[in-house]
C-alpha cells in the first residue's frame, strides 16, 4: 500500500508491506513541494508496481529515476510518418495552453499539407520542404520568423526523441530576414508601474465616494499581482488562474515561509517543465504581506489571488482578467499601449542578468527549460547600454 507524506514542505511516498510475516515501511522523496503533482508522480507509481515493473524494497528504489525513464519511454514514440509524427509532438505539448498547442498544430498541418508529406517517413522530409513556407512570396518578416519558430521545436523534438538524426535549422536560420526587436517595447519601467498603480489608487478613491461602494468587491489583487510578473518574472497564468492548464493558479503552498517571514516563491514544473523558487524582491514582499493581512490566512489548496465579493465570490482571479484591467489601467495612467504582461517578465530576467546574476542563475529563476532562451536577454542587455553609452557620447560631442 502507498500513500502520500508530507515533510516541511516536500512530499514523500511512503510504502506500508507485509513480507514474510513482517512489516515494513519505505519511504522516499518525491522532490515536489505541490500536491497536485506528487498525486500524479503516486498514480504512476502505483500502476508500475501493480504491473510489477518496480519493487519499493528493492536497494536501488529511487521513484524519480523510475518515473524520468517512464516519462523518457513515453515520449519515445515511433512515427512511421510525417503525420504520426506531428500527433505525438501535440501530446508532448499538452501541459501548455490550448492557444498554443493550436498554434504548433496550425502551422505544422499547413506544413504537411502544402509539400503533401503526410505519409511520408519523417526522415524523407527535405529541408526545401521547410524554404517552400518559410521564403515564400507575399508574407511578412514576422509570419517568417512564426514559421520558422514553430517548425524548429517540431524538428528538435524529434531529434530529441531518434526520430531524425539531422539538423538543418542552422542553415535555414542563416538566410533568415532580422526582424525588429520587440521584446524591450513590451517591457514597462518602474516609472510606467508606478503610474498604473496611481491610475488604479485613483479610481479606487473615486469608487470610494459613491453611495453604492462596496469594500469587498475592491481588486485588492491587482497590486501584487503586477509585482509578481515584475519582479518574480512569473508567467500570466502562473499567478492568474486558467481552467485550460493544469498548473495555473498562484496557491497558498506556492509561499514559503521562514520564521513566518515570505522568503520565496515556488512554481512546480509547468510550461518550462522546471521547478523553480524565486527570493521576494522588497517591494513584492511589502505588496503581498499587505495584501495577505487583508486576505488572510491562505491555507496550502486554496488560490490566493481570490474575488472577496460579488457573483464570483471565493473564485480565483483568471489571468485573462488580469490582463483586462492591466490594458485599462494603463491607458488610464497613459502607459505605452505596447507594455504588456509578458513583457514584465522580460523585465524581470533582464533586471537579473543587469544585476549581475549569471545566465545560468537567471535561467533558474526564470524557470526557462534551455539556458539559450536566457542568452537573448543578456544580448538584450549589451543593446541597451551600448544604446546608453552612445547617448551619453553624442550628449558630450554636443556639449
Amino acid at each position: 500500500m502507498a500513500y502520500l507524506k508530507k515533510r516541511r514542505n516536500t512530499w514523500y511516498v511512503r510504502y506500508h508491506i507485509v513480507e514474510y510475516g513482517k512489516e515494513l515501511t519505505i519511504t522516499r522523496t518525491l522532490k515536489t513541494k505541490r500536491k497536485d503533482v506528487a498525486e500524479k508522480r503516486l498514480e504512476k507509481l502505483e500502476k508500475l508496481e501493480k504491473n510489477g515493473r518496480i519493487h519499493p524494497l528493492s536497494d536501488n528504489f529511487n521513484p524519480i529515476e523510475i518515473l524520468n525513464r517512464l516519462e523518457e519511454e513515453e515520449q519515445n514514440t515511433k512515427c512511421n510518418t510525417v503525420q504520426e509524427s506531428l500527433e505525438a509532438f501535440l501530446k508532448s505539448k499538452k501541459h501548455l495552453s490550448s492557444k498554443t498547442v493550436e498554434a504548433y498544430e496550425w502551422a505544422i498541418q499547413h506544413f504537411i499539407d502544402h509539400n503533401g508529406i503526410a505519409f511520408h517517413h519523417p526522415i524523407e522530409m527535405r529541408i526545401d520542404h521547410f524554404e517552400n513556407i518559410i521564403f515564400k512570396d507575399d508574407i511578412s518578416i514576422q509570419t517568417r520568423h512564426y514559421y520558422f519558430r514553430h517548425f524548429r521545436a517540431w524538428w528538435n523534438w524529434m531529434l530529441d526523441n531518434n526520430i531524425v538524426d539531422f539538423d538543418f535549422f542552422d542553415a535555414i536560420k542563416k538566410k533568415m530576414p532580422k526582424k525588429k526587436e520587440s521584446t524591450r517595447p513590451k517591457m514597462i519601467t518602474l516609472e510606467e508601474l508606478y503610474q498604473v498603480f496611481k491610475a488604479y489608487g485613483e479610481e479606487l478613491v473615486r469608487k470610494s465616494k459613491r453611495p453604492d461602494f462596496d469594500a469587498k468587491k475592491v481588486q485588492y489583487w491587482f497590486r501584487p499581482i503586477m509585482c509578481l510578473y515584475t519582479f518574480a518574472g512569473l508567467r500570466k497564468h502562473e499567478a492568474g488562474y486558467s481552467s485550460d492548464l493544469p498548473y495555473s493558479g498562484l496557491k497558498g503552498e506556492n509561499l514559503i515561509f521562514k520564521n513566518k517571514e515570505l522568503e520565496y516563491i515556488y512554481i512546480p514544473p509547468g510550461k518550462g517543465r522546471k521547478e523553480k523558487e524565486i527570493p521576494i524582491h522588497p517591494i513584492l514582499k511589502k505588496e503581498l504581506d499587505r495584501y495577505l493581512k487583508v486576505r488572510g490566512e491562505v491555507d496550502q489548496d486554496e488560490y490566493v489571488f481570490i474575488y472577496f465579493g460579488g457573483r464570483f465570490k471565493g473564485r480565483p482571479v483568471s489571468g485573462q482578467v488580469v490582463y483586462k484591467e492591466f490594458k485599462r489601467y494603463a491607458e488610464l495612467a497613459d502607459v505605452p499601449s505596447s507594455r504588456t504582461l509578458h513583457g514584465m517578465r522580460h523585465r524581470a530576467v533582464t533586471s537579473w542578468i543587469e544585476l549581475g546574476l549569471s545566465t545560468a542563475d537567471a535561467a533558474f529563476l526564470a524557470g526557462h527549460s534551455n539556458q539559450r532562451v536566457t542568452e537573448k536577454y543578456t544580448h538584450l542587455t549589451a543593446k541597451h547600454l551600448k544604446d546608453k553609452m552612445n547617448r551619453l557620447t553624442n550628449k558630450k560631442d554636443s556639449d
